[in-house]
């Protein structure tokens, strides 16, 4: 009724009269309002909110959102979106390769990934030549050792070794082992690598349809899963190839590709916690990625499936996948999560190999907030990819014939490819200090192992222990060893 009156000098004075309110408490009311403007020039005030149902519910994610970042651990912040989700959430499992051809585009679609043609100027530019000619001869006797034997009685064709299990990827790790002995005295960061083969993680995605604009169908959650052969990693991170704020991240077409991931035969789980695992806990020194190594044997599964295809794009969608599932999993080691985005670019290379044909991937991380709450769709994640190379073309009589030595050339390039760290940079600008008694450390790294290893509670660590370390380092006769670490 009030807003209805033009408050001048008369209005006042009916005003007044009429609801027995006193003139002076206008005066004070006024010279107290000038008196706060006069004192608190710039004061803060609280955010406005939408005090709608949409609005309210936005406002309480929110609050939690923040206080995920408020967290100073990385294994505080994970345990508190794993135990935290919606109950019975359906998560959607990708791995490197998907069950249906199709679905290599939606997996672009959902990693906002733009695939590159070629490899980036800044790898090629890396001069390898004098290493190349000191060590190329090594790594032929590596390559002919592998597949010729001549003590056997029967030679076996070349593509027994071609189709086995992780093929290549035994190859590959006896020349990067020769690598090592000439590059690690001249190359300090080689020395502090080191490989693992778990690899998972999870981010919410949103642009889905719902019928009752319900959040969690629009926001689905996909949860990566892999083990390539090998991982490398190492202290300090790649240097990016291009700066967040190059145009083609922010303006680079990426396939608008949203149809449900049940049309592409992507299973679905219910129960299981969302996990983060790059292939190490949280608290290991070598924290950020160098090289992993997949072998080709992983894409039979879906060439099998099907008789016309594009061998190539598959082979593309398994390097783009496994990169940003390993990198999405790193960020989050650094303090990040899918409703924080990282603040600075995050690379990887990667290598996917029969033995014979080697294809190269570069992929950089810009982004990890798809979620609609979080989300700016401003920036776009890239990843570069060679052409197939072959490293020979057959073995005859223990003697290479057709060796192509442009493999050598980029195997020794994403070796020496040296990480660096700008002035200024914060690597955990989402991480503080950890105020947390002994006890609750062992006691949260405890229940966050059992969650992701979903074993039961006497078995939970067992699951991350190899069984050479279970067989020899735990038999009551084995002597104490200082290199192996149980928990």
């Amino acid at each position: 009724m009030v807003s209805h009156y033009v408050f001048g000098f008369s209005s006042l004075r009916m005003f007044c009269k009429r609801f027995n309110t006193p003139l002076s408490y206008f005066n004070t009311f006024r010279l107290q309002h000038q008196l706060v403007e006069k004192k608190f020039e710039n004061c803060e005030y609280p955010p406005i909110i939408d005090m709608s149902p949409d609005g309210q519910r936005r406002h309480q994610r929110q609050l939690w959102y923040d206080s995920i970042k408020a967290m100073p651990t990385v294994e505080e912040k994970l345990y508190e979106l794993a135990v935290q989700q919606r109950l019975k959430l359906k998560k959607y499992l990708l791995y490197s390769v998907p069950p249906s051809y199709n679905g290599i585009y939606f997996q672009r679609y959902i990693t906002r990934s733009l695939l590159i043609e070629g490899l980036p100027d800044k790898i090629n530019q890396i001069n390898v030549e004098n290493e190349l000619s000191q060590i190329k001869d090594d790594l032929n006797k590596i390559v002919t050792n592998y597949y010729y034997n001549p003590w056997e009685n029967e030679e076996k064709p070349l593509s027994h070794y071609l189709n086995e299990e992780k093929a290549g990827a035994k190859l590959l790790e006896q020349l990067i082992c020769q690598c090592y002995k000439k590059l690690a005295p001249r190359n300090e960061h080689i020395l502090e690598s080191t490989k693992y083969p778990r690899l998972s993680s999870f981010w919410w995605h949103s642009g889905f349809e719902s019928e009752k604009d319900k959040l969690f169908e629009k926001n689905l959650c996909f949860m990566f899963k892999d083990s390539p052969a090998f991982a490398i990693r190492i202290k300090k991170p790649l240097s990016p190839i291009l700066e967040m704020n190059d145009p083609l991240c922010a303006t680079a077409e990426v396939p608008d590709y949203h149809y449900h991931p049940r049309v592409f035969g992507f299973p679905s789980i219910r129960g299981s916690s969302v996990a983060s695992v790059p292939g190490f806990w949280p608290g290991d020194p070598n924290e950020f990625p160098l090289l992993q190594v997949l072998s080709s044997h992983r894409l039979q599964t879906l060439l099998q499936k099907i008789d016309h295809y594009n061998l190539k794009q598959i082979e593309n969608s398994a390097g783009l996948m496994t990169s940003f599932g390993y990198l999405n999993a790193v960020a989050t080691y650094q303090g990040f999560s899918p409703f924080h985005d990282i603040t600075y670019p995050f690379v990887t290379q990667t290598i996917l190999t029969n033995g014979q044909d080697f294809t190269f991937f570069v992929y950089q991380l810009n982004t990890i907030a798809f979620h609609e709450d979080v989300d700016n769709k401003d920036c776009r994640n890239l990843c570069w990819a060679s052409e197939k190379l072959r490293l020979f073309d057959t073995i005859e009589d223990g003697q290479l014939k057709g060796i192509n030595e442009d493999v050598y050339r980029l195997l020794l390039r994403f070796l020496l490819n040296t990480p660096e760290v700008k002035d200024g940079l914060i690597l955990k600008p989402y991480l503080g200090v950890d105020t947390r008694t002994e006890e609750e450390v062992t006691n949260m790294r405890y229940f966050l192992r059992k969650m992701y290893s979903g074993a039961r509670a006497h078995d939970a660590y067992k699951e991350e222990i190899p069984d050479w370390v279970r067989i020899y380092k735990n038999h009551p006769d084995a002597p104490l060893s200082p290199y192996v670490k149980l928990q």
